[in-house]
């Protein structure tokens, strides 16, 4: 009975809490890296690395080498730190990596499964494995796989699935157990188009239920079109990290000029801009110049002079990035100008 009223009042507490969390609309850290070096013989894998990744989509990005896999493994407790510390959920990993990994779902980039058993096995084997009896496990793998569009053919061998269907197999593993930590390697490669847009939709799906999903891949559309934060990684270090919307605004006070006109009218134009704006950036094509410009937000003075030297104005906007070009220039040091 007593223990019976001590699991009611926590529930309810962990309600409360959910409850003020969402309506005071805060967005709170559910992993927190401070100074973490680890290292593997002479090769330094993460290097003094920083960063807060908080709830919702979470894009992991780097080069291959950059230490990604190995701040997924620390947040594991699956690595010894050199120094430095990691906390998942509020808990540690190098001492309570058990109790981490009750919580916290996988998917791996490359093929895992076990090619003779079919997909039900295989879930509600792998539900078992993180602690589910088999009833349960059973029960919850035919609910995932119909949430990832696994129907009759669950009860076929894995080795006849296509790319696809392993992909979604991996997926409703991961989620088999209602993890609230999820990472997510690489979960479209392989995916036709088709098979990508499904993928993206579970994906989004899954975050609208208050989980933290961390995912890794090398297709920044991708990333770009699901992600609320993104983390960028290069030689164990934190490049650059923040919210996406923020990443993608571009520099304050740049805006983007599209123009037309003839060779001699658009140097003349450049010629003429440089006068009263900063050109940052100058893209050239077969009769249309792209230019990045500071220091003209106002437009009054760019349409005089397209104007005066007959050029066509296209468009004139503030600038907008796409990851692509973020990821790029915070490998170039943070942008044309530096910062």
């Amino acid at each position: 009975m007593l223990i019976s009223l001590v699991r009611i009042v926590r529930s309810m507490a962990e309600e409360i809490a959910v409850g003020q969390e969402r309506a005071s609309g805060v967005n709170p850290i559910h992993i927190s890296a401070r100074d973490v070096t680890v290292s593997f013989g002479s090769v330094t894998a993460l290097d003094g690395f920083t960063a807060d990744i908080p709830r919702g989509i979470v894009g992991l990005l780097g080069p291959n080498g950059a230490g990604k896999s190995t701040l997924i493994k620390a947040s594991l407790g699956l690595l010894v730190l050199d120094r430095g510390t990691i906390s998942v959920g509020g808990l540690d990993p190098q001492t309570q990596s058990l109790q981490i990994r009750d919580f916290i779902g996988y998917m791996p980039e490359h093929d895992c499964l076990i090619p003779s058993i079919n997909a039900v096995e295989l879930v509600s084997y792998l539900g078992m494995i993180s602690g589910m009896v088999s009833r349960d496990a059973i029960q919850r793998s035919h609910e995932m796989l119909d949430f990832v569009g696994i129907g009759e053919e669950r009860y076929r061998p894995i080795k006849s699935y296509s790319t696809g269907m392993k992909q979604k197999v991996k997926l409703a593993q991961a989620i088999v157990h209602d993890p609230k930590l999820l990472f997510l390697d690489e979960p479209t490669s392989g995916m036709d188009p088709q098979g990508r847009e499904e993928m993206l939709s579970l994906v989004t799906k899954m975050a609208s239920s208050e989980k933290t999903i961390v995912v890794s891949s090398h297709i920044l559309e991708d990333l770009e079109r699901i992600c609320d934060y993104a983390v960028i990684i290069d030689n164990g270090k934190l490049v650059r990290s923040g919210e996406m919307t923020t990443l993608l605004a571009g520099e304050e006070g740049v805006r983007s000029l599209t123009v037309r006109g003839s060779e001699q009218a658009l140097s003349g134009y450049v010629r003429a801009l440089e006068q009263v704006c900063q050109i940052v950036d100058r893209k050239d094509e077969a009769g249309e110049f792209t230019l990045l410009i500071r220091g003209c937000e106002d437009g009054k003075k760019v349409l005089r002079l397209a104007a005066e030297n007959g050029v066509q104005v296209r468009s004139f906007r503030p600038e907008r990035l796409d990851l692509e070009e973020v990821f790029l220039r915070a490998f170039r040091g943070g942008g044309r100008d530096g910062h």
